[in-house]
């Protein structure tokens, strides 16, 4: 298996350093993996229209507790387990500067795929076009000499778990759903509020 794993890594990350182009998007699908995530966030809970309960704000909680979850189990596995880095005990085309700490799974690919697969699951619009950019988020971790392939498969298939175990949850994380809603909901009608006060001084 450890050969497997290392003869995909090595047939993705010999293109590495070769095309410019290429090595540009990949840098970029890794670098904005943080972005991705908080802008799909607010698309799903702004997208929703004024319902305060909309299923697109539901499909965000959901997603972000899914990766929340996910981090944890990752958290855990690194504690416990250690895999060395591809470019640790190969000679490999690092793009990226990285800590050689243990590098399974990936926290990039299960950020992506938490996200991807709670899309699939509350079968939301974008899944199918979000689903291939998590994909391609994942073969960068690879290109960029930092993953190897049963990384970024361990964080698509802990993702899937996260996020089926969270939407079975769905009765007993409605109160708290429901909670988060009307805090939210709050805190507009207080800045709303505020708003008003300060246009009718003017």
């Amino acid at each position: 298996m450890e050969r497997v794993n290392f003869e995909g890594f090595e047939w993705i990350n010999k293109w590495a350093g070769h095309f410019h182009a290429l090595d540009i998007i990949m840098l970029w699908l890794t670098d904005s993996v943080p972005y991705i995530a908080v802008a799909l966030m607010a698309i799903l809970w702004f997208s929703g229209g004024k319902e305060q309960h909309s299923p697109r704000r539901y499909t965000a909680l959901y997603a972000m507790f899914s990766t929340a979850a996910g981090l944890f189990i990752n958290f855990f596995i690194h504690l416990f387990y250690y895999h060395p880095r591809p470019f640790v005990v190969h000679h490999v085309q690092q793009l990226v500067p990285h800590v050689a700490d243990s590098s399974f799974v990936s926290d990039h690919a299960l950020i992506v795929f938490a996200f991807a697969w709670m899309l699939l699951l509350r079968k939301e619009k974008w899944r199918v076009p979000f689903f291939i950019l998590a994909v391609m988020v994942a073969l960068s971790r690879i290109y960029l000499g930092v993953h190897y392939p049963l990384d970024v498969i361990g964080s698509a298939l802990i993702a899937l778990v996260t996020g089926l175990f969270i939407v079975s949850l769905s009765k007993r994380l409605e109160p708290i759903f429901g909670w988060l809603l009307k805090l939210y909901g709050f805190l507009i009608s207080l800045v709303s509020a505020r708003g008003r006060k300060r246009t009718w001084k003017q």
